[in-house]
């Protein structure tokens, strides 16, 4: 991005880089090589590349995505995939690195820092408050590049692939969250009240994140009052076969807890999740007992931590 001025590039464009390592936004012509790389990233079976095509396409095309390929010779040596992601919680973009990878050929050359600055560049040119990615536990390399960057370790991520699906194991009566229900999803998320000047424009922020096709939003009623909220994305990478559920938000009133609710919550949402075709979940909490118990308990496994850059 140049802003029409190709003498001042801006964002990604703008970090430096390794001599001789050319980064630069992904193209619709770089479709063989990014799935090349995610292939080798996640050992993934060579499917026919054609599924994937249209997906990537619309990738490319997302007014929030800015993924970044990098080539050392011209050879394709690293990519990452930046995505701005809103949530009910917040007000504004929140930055999220999905996916971030440089082949063995081309590491300690500081490509992948290179990628993760442009990365940050574009999260701060945009103007969201935090930047997240997850990472294994065991990838310490990683870990050391990312707090040399800033990130600091601020919870586990947590991943159920495949989904294991259970038989509710109590009643729970659940809604989809309307726009007239801010001030109680307000109230359970434990967001700050906004000013008077700011409530209407964040009332119609909360509206339009609520039309979104791919959200699951529910609220939990207990005796008639709202008593819990919990919020699913099913998300699809271009080099996916099925979406995937992400557990955006997960909260009960003070009064509800210990009650079983938020468990009959969340196996409710993934049995929703599961039949709009999601075949793995994925969540990111601070390390609470309860939150830790909750997830555990419903077959979720502790494969990393969740890294924070905060404005």
């Amino acid at each position: 991005m140049n802003l029409g001025n190709p003498e001042r590039a801006v964002g990604g464009l703008a970090v430096a880089r390794p001599s001789g390592v050319e980064l630069r936004p992904l193209g619709r012509d770089d479709f063989e090589q990014a799935l090349a790389l995610i292939r080798e990233l996640y050992d993934l079976p060579h499917t026919d590349s054609a599924t994937h095509r249209a997906s990537f396409d619309a990738l490319v095309g997302d007014v929030d995505a800015s993924p970044f390929l990098a080539l050392d010779g011209g050879e394709p040596a690293g990519i990452i995939i930046f995505r701005f992601r809103r949530r009910m919680a917040l007000s504004t973009y929140e930055g999220w690195v999905s996916d971030l990878y440089v082949r063995e050929a081309f590491q300690r050359r500081g490509i992948g820092r290179a990628l993760l600055a442009a990365a940050i560049a574009e999260w701060r040119l945009r103007g969201g408050h935090q930047l997240v990615l997850e990472t294994a536990h065991t990838n310490l390399a990683a870990r050391a590049l990312y707090e040399s960057l800033g990130f600091h370790d601020a919870g586990t991520h947590f991943q159920q692939r495949p989904m294991v699906l259970r038989a509710p194991r109590g009643s729970v009566a659940l809604r989809p969250i309307e726009p007239e229900d801010f001030d109680a999803v307000r109230a359970l998320l434990a967001i700050p009240a906004p000013t008077a000047e700011r409530l209407a424009a964040v009332e119609q922020v909360f509206a339009a994140h609520l039309r979104q096709p791919d959200l699951l939003a529910r609220l939990a009623l207990v005796d008639g009052a709202p008593a819990g909220v919990v919020a699913l994305h099913l998300r699809e990478p271009f080099f996916a076969t099925a979406p995937q559920a992400w557990i955006a938000e997960l909260a009960v009133a003070e009064r509800a807890r210990r009650t079983g609710l938020g468990l009959a919550m969340l196996e409710s949402a993934l049995a929703e999740a599961a039949g709009r075709g999601a075949n793995a979940a994925v969540a990111e909490c601070k390390a609470t007992v309860d939150a830790r118990g909750l997830l555990l308990r419903e077959g979720f496994q502790d494969v990393g931590s969740s890294y924070r850059l905060e404005r």
